[in-house]
């Protein structure tokens, strides 16, 4: 039942790989579908162009439209400058302000994001950067995590394992801290699949930054590109942020659906995606 991928380079062939392993399933839906993307700042254009074609003739959110409600990469003026132990504190501070920037300018926008009857519980990044995310003044996830990574690099750890960042709706925390795992809710009656990415969870291992994400109800057609692309751009700004190289991307769909009711049609839009890759690479898929 469960399978996983053989580890690629992009998250493009990631994403390809995923969806044809659905499709050879029963109904186009596969359990623990387990996805290692090596190289997570790499896509193949012509594939991300075949999908984003097909999304959008039927109307569907595009992959940069789904990526940015991970990680809204539009609103961070990247300040072009990695931070590392030393770092002179003129530098740190424009690295500091570039982050913060981006938090104060999402949760500006969070009011409005929440008369929206989809984000009622919040949104994924509200979440990160304002926890549990329906109000402006909740834990900042983000920036406590990349408070313990620097203090991780200042003292010359290069393996830690216990950093985590929570996106379901439901959870609550274990105990009265910023910083560590969150339980779901007693309360938690849920039967589908909201909201589909429900835990990240941050590895430091040998100097990189590797990152695993669980979906509970992971659509590959309408979304997956997308939060591949998204979580990537989260992965690059922790890692610029905390001065650790970027690692593996793991992505465990609990249940991965390759939406075969759906439009566009997966195996059309799987074969448009090939031709792409064979065209751009060489590589058959």
């Amino acid at each position: 039942m469960s399978h996983a991928l053989t580890p690629v380079r992009t998250l493009s062939q990631a994403w390809l790989c995923g969806l044809e392993v659905a499709l050879s399933a029963s109904g186009g839906r596969r359990v623990h579908l387990i996805t290692t993307i090596t190289d997570p700042g790499t896509e193949i254009d012509s594939v991300r162009e075949a999908l984003d074609h097909s999304l959008r003739s039927f109307g569907v959110q595009s992959v940069d439209t789904v990526a940015h409600t991970i990680f809204p990469k539009a609103l961070y003026d990247d300040p072009g400058i990695e931070w590392k132990p030393g770092l002179a504190s003129e530098s740190e501070q424009v690295i500091n302000a570039a982050a913060e920037r981006l938090y104060d300018r999402y949760r500006s926008m969070l009011p409005l994001l929440l008369t929206d009857p989809g984000n009622k519980q919040g949104t994924y990044f509200s979440r990160m950067i304002s926890w549990p995310g329906k109000e402006v003044n909740g834990i900042n996830q983000l920036c406590n995590r990349i408070n313990r990574l620097r203090s991780e690099h200042r003292s010359g750890r290069r393996t830690h394992n216990t950093l985590d960042i929570d996106l379901s709706a439901y959870c609550v925390p274990t105990y009265q801290s910023p910083i560590g795992v969150q339980t779901y809710a007693v309360t938690d009656e849920r039967i589908r699949g909201f909201p589909c990415l429900v835990h990240v969870d941050l590895t430091l291992f040998e100097g990189k930054l590797h990152c695993t994400a669980v979906y509970r109800h992971h659509y590959l057609v309408s979304k997956a590109y997308g939060n591949y692309l998204g979580l990537s751009w989260l992965m690059q700004f922790l890692s610029q942020q905390s001065g650790y190289e970027v690692g593996e991307l793991v992505v465990h769909s609990t249940l991965a659906d390759a939406q075969p009711g759906d439009r566009p049609k997966p195996r059309q839009l799987l074969e448009e995606a090939r031709n792409a890759l064979a065209r751009a690479t060489g590589i058959t898929q």
